[in-house]
């Protein structure tokens, strides 16, 4: 078999009528040009390391103003009575979303976040509560209602074909679910000419989800005005925001309007029922006192006996009523290791409440070292009576005469 020839450098420079020419050895010009190379790379390295710290610092910059921002229109908000209303920054613009209760005029509500310093623009939309019902709200084309109370629902709307209503009575049904022991569907009718419920599958999944949590009562979710409505009263604050945000939820998926009208009913104590614990309390420390071990934070079994009668006096107060935990010493040993261990001893004693089943959140500690003696440390006796610890109910006052 015949090779082919191997053309080398003098070859090729017959086809391209040049003379051939050796190739650049690595000589002082190949490093002055690596130098240039190097300088424009470094100089490019070093600006886009300057622009992606510039972005951050910009972009981080500006997230902690508009936070503060969110923050002091909130606190604006509260103090103007509107705790229903979210706020939203984006630069110095601040959405607004939410629900105000009858009697209130929504634009103290944008005159509050208006008089934050920073805020330029207010944008969004709040809605009323209907604390009726919605008994007197006149809804036209393709709507569901439904108001329950103690595990019974009723609902009301008028729907698109038999189809959709056939499916509601079938999420609804006792026995096709745990939420709803007896269903009244006497209310929901059907109209021609209505359009499709697309939104019918998750306003059910949100009425199982809150009637779950909420005794008593009322949704509404209206197609033709594009609203999802809840109101309710419950106890626990956190579970009114959960209610609240399940609403916000459904209505984003949907394109609706959000009106969370779930209120936090006020069962903080009363003052008689504060005095009352205090007293139970005193009583029950009055000649006695929480033990610890000599110099240590440690319990002694005298000391959980103590507590164990102090955990009966807060189980039967209302669970409203903060206490403060405050430990003290004698005056033996130096002031600043005493300060330590009457923290310690207060910590204790808060670990153990906590231990067997009260909520943290109730309590506060503070040590107050040997700083306030009850009797004189010149005796043992007097001594011993200022190692103690101490608990104080607390009672508070807020703006507008309610604790």
């Amino acid at each position: 078999m015949a090779r082919s020839k191997g053309r080398s450098v003098g070859d090729v420079a017959k086809y391209t009528g040049t003379r051939s020419t050796p190739p650049p050895s690595f000589g002082s010009q190949q490093q002055e040009d690596d130098t240039v190379t190097s300088g424009v790379t470094f100089a490019l390295i070093a600006l886009v390391v300057f622009v992606a710290i510039s972005f951050f610092a910009i972009r981080f910059g500006t997230q902690n103003i508009e936070q503060d921002l969110e923050a002091r229109a909130s606190s604006a908000l509260a103090a103007a009575g509107f705790e229903l209303v979210e706020v939203e920054a984006n630069a110095a613009t601040v959405t607004v979303r939410g629900s105000f209760v009858q009697g209130q005029d929504p634009e103290n509500a944008y005159a509050a976040v208006e008089s934050v310093s920073g805020v330029e623009s207010v944008e969004g939309q709040i809605w009323i509560i209907d604390t009726d019902g919605g008994n007197a709200a006149v809804v036209s084309g393709s709507y569901l209602e439904a108001t329950w109370e103690n595990g019974v629902v009723t609902l009301t709307g008028a729907l698109s074909t038999e189809e959709k209503l056939a499916f509601v009575m079938d999420s609804v049904a006792p026995d096709a679910n745990e939420t709803f022991l007896a269903v009244n569907m006497d209310g929901v009718t059907i109209k021609e000419g209505l359009a499709d419920e697309a939104w019918i599958g998750p306003a059910l999944g949100l009425l199982h989800s809150i009637a779950g949590q909420l005794p008593t009562g009322f949704l509404r979710v209206d197609g033709d005005a594009r609203v999802v409505a809840i109101s309710g009263e419950v106890e626990d604050k956190s579970l009114k925001d959960s209610l609240n945000g399940a609403v916000f939820a459904v209505a984003t998926e949907l394109g609706f309007s959000p009106t969370p009208g779930v209120l936090w009913l006020d069962t903080r104590p009363t003052e008689e029922e504060v005095v009352e614990l205090q007293e139970d309390l005193n009583a029950l420390i009055l000649d006695q006192v929480v033990e610890f071990e000599i110099k240590s934070f440690q319990l002694t079994p005298q000391g959980t006996a103590l507590l164990d009668e102090v955990l009966v006096a807060l189980e039967t107060a209302p669970e409203g009523i903060r206490v403060v935990i405050a430990g003290h010493t004698d005056d033996s040993g130096p002031d600043s290791e005493n300060l330590l261990l009457s923290e310690q001893r207060a910590k204790a004693v808060l670990d153990y409440l906590i231990v067997n089943g009260q909520d943290s959140e109730r309590f506060d500690i503070i040590g107050f070292g040997e700083s306030k003696p009850i009797e004189s440390n010149a005796t043992e006796d007097g001594r011993a009576r200022n190692r103690r610890i101490e608990f104080t109910a607390l009672y508070v006052e807020v703006e507008g005469g309610d604790q």
